[in-house]
């Protein structure tokens, strides 16, 4: 039963090897190498630096995409708000689909682990890390912001486990041995500011799990809960404009709360 949760959790875009030759001759390019010996791309882009804060996004993509398909999106996400990101691959998806890589839970701890270390061993402070997950993404996201000392968390979309997302709170209890993901479960020991944005009408991920998560963080700023959008159709300047925001707040410093109705409202 796990095995089948662990299958349907991972839909690999099935994209051909030649669909990948622009991603792997860039000069941002990276190669990370997991605790298991996985190798797995990673696209380190650098803001322009007429507008370049001292910030790097460590970027966790959603579901049915890899590194090449979202590549437009990060791009625009480092111009647009200044911060460097580095956006990596899962285990098992993309380019590492065929070296034999098979997509998990715990490959995705794995494969953020080893962009994490990239940074540090940079030389990128980790004071100056903002992670950042979307959707599935927002599973390694909070499992690694529990564990290091991070600036900020944000979460577009998050899911509070994947059987919470998908069945409700009281089927989760039952299910929790065969559960991933579970974020409800790492939010309280997560240190950093969190920023949460999730589309109101979003009927992948129901508000309600984003929603969870906020009352769950320690330190949330106010959420930008989106009216009308679903999962996959928030505008890219709506989430650059609040990304931007969340920076801006933790660059003036202050309190880990915003007032209601301040920044983040919607």
């Amino acid at each position: 039963m796990g095995g089948l949760v662990s299958s349907l959790a991972f839909p690999v875009p099935k994209l051909p090897q030649s669909f990948y030759h622009d991603l792997l001759k860039r000069r941002d390019l990276v190669w990370l190498e997991t605790k298991r010996g996985e190798r797995i791309p990673a696209i380190h882009i650098q803001a322009p630096l007429r507008r370049r804060r001292n910030v790097t996004l460590l970027f966790s993509h959603g579901n049915a995409e890899d590194i090449a398909l979202h590549l437009p999106f990060v791009t625009a996400l480092a111009h647009r708000t200044g911060a460097d990101v580095l956006s990596y691959e899962y285990v098992g998806y993309g380019p590492s689909r065929f070296k034999d890589c098979v997509p998990s839970e715990k490959g995705c701890y794995r494969a953020i682990d080893a962009a994490w270390d990239y940074l540090v061993n940079h030389g990128v402070e980790p004071s100056s890390i903002v992670i950042y997950g979307r959707s599935i993404g927002t599973g390694p996201s909070v499992d690694l912001a529990s564990r290091v000392e991070a600036k900020g968390l944000i979460l577009q979309s998050p899911i509070d486990s994947a059987i919470r997302c998908a069945l409700g709170y009281g089927s989760s209890l039952a299910l929790r041995p065969i559960d991933i993901f579970v974020n409800y479960e790492k939010m309280s020991k997560v240190s950093c500011r969190v920023f949460i944005m999730h589309g109101t009408d979003d009927d992948v991920v129901p508000l309600r799990c984003g929603r969870a998560l906020q009352k769950l963080a320690q330190h949330p700023v106010d959420p930008a809960w989106i009216p009308g959008y679903g999962h996959n159709d928030i505008p890219h300047d709506t989430v650059f404009h609040h990304v931007g925001a969340f920076l801006d707040a933790l660059a003036g410093g202050g309190g880990p709360s915003l007032r209601p109705g301040g920044l983040f409202s919607s």
